[in-house]
């Protein structure tokens, strides 16, 4: 019970945190407003977290965890059709991001920039989890082989798309322009289609969301 009241302290602190991060950066918030932010004293705090370093390693794996359990997951059970999961990836993370009328960008895109030339350590941390997004990526993808063009690598693909996605997010965040960020979203959107043979990418084309 004890250990069980820990961890959902620990996460309770870093669910109050995780906005103000994402919407300011780590390195600029200051461990008296992480204080604040979380209602919890600097004893608490540190009971769980030594440091801000590792604060911010644990907000990469919780953002990541997120990812999969709202997003990664869930996309299994919309469809049995891989590309339908893909596209249903797509709009969600679109959808997350328009709820925000600044477009605030994808946290860990936000932390890449942040973080990544300050201690090789986030860096590592960083890379871990983009190659595990690509990855669950490519596995969509290779299970959709028999629709795409014989000449498509499903993991260089997936690379294409997680750049795309991130670079979408980016830009909004950049702008502060939903447009621009659902342009963003129908070039992802458009290089999964140019992937398929044509039969699949005409009954991709009738089923994608119109921007």
């Amino acid at each position: 019970m004890l250990m069980a009241n820990l961890k959902r302290t620990r996460e309770d602190i870093l669910k109050s945190v995780i906005d103000t991060v994402h919407r300011q950066g780590l390195t600029a918030t200051g461990l008296s407003e992480l204080f604040q932010v979380s209602g919890a004293s600097s004893g608490s705090f540190y009971n769980y977290f030594r440091s801000k370093h590792e604060l911010g390693h644990a907000l990469i794996d919780y953002e990541w965890a997120q990812l999969q359990t709202n997003i990664l997951e869930p996309a299994t059970t919309q469809s049995p059709d891989p590309i339908a999961q893909l596209f249903w990836i797509l709009d969600r993370l679109e959808a997350k991001q328009l709820q925000d009328p600044k477009c605030g960008g994808c946290l860990l895109g936000n932390l890449v920039v942040d973080l990544a030339e300050q201690d090789p350590a986030f860096r590592n941390h960083l890379i871990q989890v983009f190659s595990k997004w690509e990855g669950a990526i490519a596995q969509i993808l290779r299970q959709a082989k028999p629709q795409l063009q014989p000449n498509t690598n499903p993991d260089c693909l997936a690379e294409q798309l997680i750049a795309a996605i991130e670079g979408a997010m980016l830009m909004g965040k950049l702008h502060r322009d939903a447009a621009r960020l659902q342009r963003g979203f129908a070039t992802a959107r458009q290089s999964i289609t140019n992937a398929l043979r044509s039969s699949n990418a005409t009954s991709a084309q009738a089923s994608a969301p119109q921007i």
